[in-house]
């Protein structure tokens, strides 16, 4: 019981010291919790303890989450920018304030997403992922607080990290399973008007044959 208490204790305080917060249903979870899609209603991102530099000038302020298959590749992302240096001061000044992700249950969003099939919540990325990845059961959600000089006209430096990128995992099997029997029951009716797509082909091949046989036989009887 006390290894247990001792145990709770340290993950809450690690939770309250971390540089990232994520907030899932209004409850702080940590890098090692894995929260189930169907049961996310609500997400939120905050930061806390970055690296300070000394000088933001013209430069671009990202707070950056992106989704990840089980490969590491990107399926998504959203991000909160911030151009200038007193933008990006009076941004970095909000530490601990939580910024919502769009979801199906809660559509309010503090962040942007581009997405050419037209995904905007956390459940319609993930159900595309599962349409195009094999690899999509677990998720992972890379956070992290980065910052970009800028170059030239609409040219930026390279990117240095205020907090590197803090990872949190996501259950992804609800959806995948569902998208597998999507994918069945699409590749059935799929596979359904082929065979009928074939057979229509097919009897009108035979119809033509027909047709050409009967033209030829009335050729034939008025040549003789």
């Amino acid at each position: 019981m006390r290894k247990s208490i001792l145990l709770f204790v340290a993950l809450f305080a690690s939770q309250l010291h971390a540089q990232i917060k994520l907030k899932i249903n209004d409850k702080l979870v940590s890098e090692t919790t894995i929260t189930k899609i169907e049961e996310i209603n609500k997400i939120e991102v905050a930061f806390d303890k970055f690296k300070s530099l000394d000088y933001y000038g013209l430069g671009r302020l990202y707070l950056f989450v992106q989704l990840l298959d089980e490969e590491g590749k990107s399926c998504g992302d959203y991000v909160i920018t911030k151009d200038g240096s007193n933008a990006i001061k009076f941004f970095l000044e909000d530490t601990n304030t939580f910024y919502n992700i769009t979801t199906d249950k809660n559509p309010r969003t503090d962040f942007s997403s581009y997405d050419s099939r037209g995904a905007v919540s956390l459940t319609d990325k993930l159900e595309n992922m599962v349409k195009y990845r094999d690899k999509s059961r677990m998720v992972k959600i890379s956070i992290s607080l980065s910052y970009r000089d800028k170059i030239g006209y609409e040219k930026y430096g390279d990117t240095v990290f205020l907090i590197k990128p803090q990872m949190f995992t996501i259950d992804n099997t609800y959806l995948f399973n569902e998208g597998q029997k999507k994918k069945a029951e699409e590749k059935i009716a799929s596979d359904a008007k082929k065979a009928e797509d074939d057979k229509k082909a097919e009897e009108a091949k035979k119809q033509r044959k027909k047709k050409r046989k009967r033209a030829k036989e009335k050729n034939y009887s008025r040549k003789y």
